[in-house]
């Protein structure tokens, strides 16, 4: 199967990309109802408005990487992986990475919830790894230029 092109690989995990990005919109929209709820019949010590206030400072960042790796998806579909654009894009995905895992290290005092453990993990790996390989890509490329401008 091929991982780059109009019939690929890629192409289908933009398109889940995109169902999920508009997916997060659904839920960010409806997240005071479903919290209310949440906060109402299932766990009645979960305070609302600063586990509101932190999943909507967490969700819309979350949001926004989606729809930077939806951009990177766009350069698979056209055979271009090696871009420029690529690098700010991965780098964009490591910020908002850095800063989701702050918002829940200052999330997990206020709301105090074991689960936000769990996310400051991910989110400090996803961080680390985004901008270990937007370095990594920036290498690759100016090899790629070095290469091309020896042949």
């Amino acid at each position: 199967m091929k991982v780059t092109g109009k019939n690929s690989l890629s192409n289908g995990i933009k398109i889940g990309l995109q169902f999920v990005f508009i997916l997060g919109i659904m839920v960010i929209v409806l997240l005071p109802f479903w919290l209310k709820l949440y906060c109402t019949y299932v766990n009645t010590s979960l305070v609302y408005f600063p586990s509101l206030i932190l999943l909507y400072a967490s969700g819309i960042p979350g949001l926004i990487i989606v729809k930077e790796f939806i951009k990177m998806f766009d350069t698979l579909k056209q055979n271009n992986p090696f871009v420029v654009e690529n690098v700010k894009h991965l780098k964009i995905c490591s910020i908002w990475s850095f800063l989701i895992s702050i918002e829940y290290i200052i999330g997990a005092f206020v709301t105090k919830s074991v689960f936000s453990i769990i996310v400051i993990g991910v989110f400090i790996i996803a961080w680390l790894g985004l901008y270990i390989l937007s370095e990594l890509l920036k290498q690759a490329i100016e090899y790629k230029e070095e290469n091309e401008l020896t042949i």
